[in-house]
């Protein structure tokens, strides 16, 4: 993975140097051309996209000018390498340093990175209500959110390293950088470790509804409205799941899952939320004084009270009294 290894690049190179470890091989590790810094979230951006089934058309060739940054600063690399292991200059390193550009640098990448993320994590938040397959594919993109977050604030973090650092003077101290190099390695190990243990959450494929599928959904939940709105079918006691599912002519459990993912509830808490409203209504009721408080539960579809009052505090935050008082005419 391009984003793994760019990343784990920039720790490596510092930590083999600080070791006193200036070459592999034949091949100089200063100044080495390789420009990881510009393809850390490149790569992570392009990772999230091949995640997506190739038939969704995910990635544009005009995406592919993320790598536009990479491709120039390499080359720019790559001349002073030449320059300075030919014996050319080999100065040079020294010269663009005064000169400031690698201070600048710093900043321009790390920006560069925070806005691909945050391009991503838009991305990810755009297309959750669109991800089809299981609850658990559902969960494995929420995390590719939650991961997203997590990167951002490491880039911030390195964003304020630099700043403290350039501020106080301390771009020469070794120590200071380790707390970065550090703050990199748990991060690295984090991602490695979530690979070992969740390798399904890393490498898997998801499949998003086209045009469609979301004009489906949408006449399912006028459909699932018209029952609940217009029949009240919840006022039924025993009214399950597959009961819905019977009247919608679709599987219960593809019925279940579409609740979950449009609603965030199950069917049970779906339901309830429309008896609740229902008891609400009759509470405030120009006749309301006819009924006892369980004959409004009973008529509102809840089977006993302790549960209805148990789901009336919860939904509510108020006992039936409580909110019987708070809106008396």
């Amino acid at each position: 993975m391009l984003f793994l290894f760019s990343l784990s690049f920039y720790n490596l190179t510092y930590a083999l140097l600080y070791m006193g470890i200036h070459k592999i091989g034949f091949v100089p590790l200063a100044s080495f051309p390789f420009p990881y810094k510009y393809l850390i979230a490149v790569g992570f951006y392009f990772y999230v996209k091949s995640l997506i089934e190739k038939k969704a058309n995910a990635t544009s060739s005009v995406e592919f000018l993320l790598f536009l940054p990479a491709v120039l600063y390499g080359i720019l690399r790559a001349y002073w390498y030449v320059t300075i292991h030919t014996g050319v200059d080999k100065d040079i390193f020294l010269k663009v340093y005064e000169a400031g550009f690698f201070l600048y640098n710093e900043f321009a990448y790390l920006i560069f990175n925070l806005l691909i993320m945050i391009s991503i994590l838009k991305y990810i938040q755009k297309n959750k209500n669109l991800i089809k397959g299981s609850v658990s594919a559902r969960k494995n993109w929420e995390w590719l959110s939650m991961f997203s977050w997590m990167f951002i604030v490491v880039i911030i973090l390195n964003l304020l390293h630099q700043i403290v650092a350039h501020s106080l003077e301390l771009e020469h101290s070794r120590a200071f950088y380790y707390i970065i190099l550090i703050l990199n390695t748990f991060f690295i190990y984090g991602i490695g470790f979530i690979g070992f243990t969740k390798s399904s959450i890393l490498f898997r494929t998801f499949n998003l509804k086209d045009k469609n599928e979301e004009e489906i959904d949408s006449v399912l939940k006028n459909r699932i409205e018209h029952y609940m709105v217009t029949e009240e079918v919840f006022t039924n006691q025993n009214f399950k799941v597959s009961d819905l599912a019977s009247l919608l002519s679709i599987p219960e459990k593809e019925l279940s899952l579409y609740i979950h993912d449009t609603y965030h509830m199950s069917f049970t808490d779906f339901i309830n939320t429309y008896r609740i409203e229902k008891v609400k209504l009759l509470l405030v009721s120009s006749e309301q004084e006819k009924f006892t408080l369980l004959a409004i539960a009973e008529k509102s579809g809840f089977s006993s009270k302790s549960s209805f009052n148990a789901v009336f505090k919860k939904i509510t935050g108020l006992t039936p009294t409580q909110y019987k008082i708070n809106h008396k005419n």
